[in-house]
């Protein structure tokens, strides 16, 4: 289990990230929305226009910080996938869509987005930071 001591870890790794995921979540809603999609689909515009800024942001991150080899696309797109893919799959098809369809619909898009992208969050970032503790762990970067 990861140890909350590490909170200024997991601030820098994924504070930046998130700052671009809630732009790219309202961006994804409103402009399904805006292109006349229903409501579920654009819920499905929220969570891709989350994840292209969330994982923009931490690929074009661990790009830069990877040892330049032949092998560093292999190695960046392996550490994003042990650390969010299960995460990431529950994520994406079920629980932050369902959210952000109920949350919008609950409370209108302008809160409705951002309380399903924090609900959203918690489940993802419990299995997630599981995940890159663990592979922390496993590189001896304690």
């Amino acid at each position: 289990m990861a140890k909350f001591d590490n909170w200024r870890d997991w601030m820098a790794r994924f504070g930046p990230a998130e700052i671009a995921g809630i732009s790219g979540s309202y961006c994804g809603y409103l402009s399904a929305t805006a292109l006349g999609l229903p409501s579920a689909l654009a819920a499905y515009g929220a969570a891709i226009g989350e994840n292209l800024g969330y994982y923009g942001v931490i690929a074009v991150r661990d790009w830069r910080g990877a040892p330049i080899s032949e092998r560093r696309v292999l190695q960046v797109a392996r550490n994003l996938v042990h650390d969010f893919g299960i995460a990431e799959a529950l994520d994406s098809l079920l629980i932050r869509p369902g959210l952000t369809l109920a949350s919008v619909a609950a409370f209108g898009a302008a809160i409705g987005i951002g309380a399903a992208k924090i609900a959203s969050d918690v489940v993802f970032y419990v299995l997630a930071i599981a995940f890159y503790e663990r592979r922390r762990a496993r590189e001896g970067r304690r």
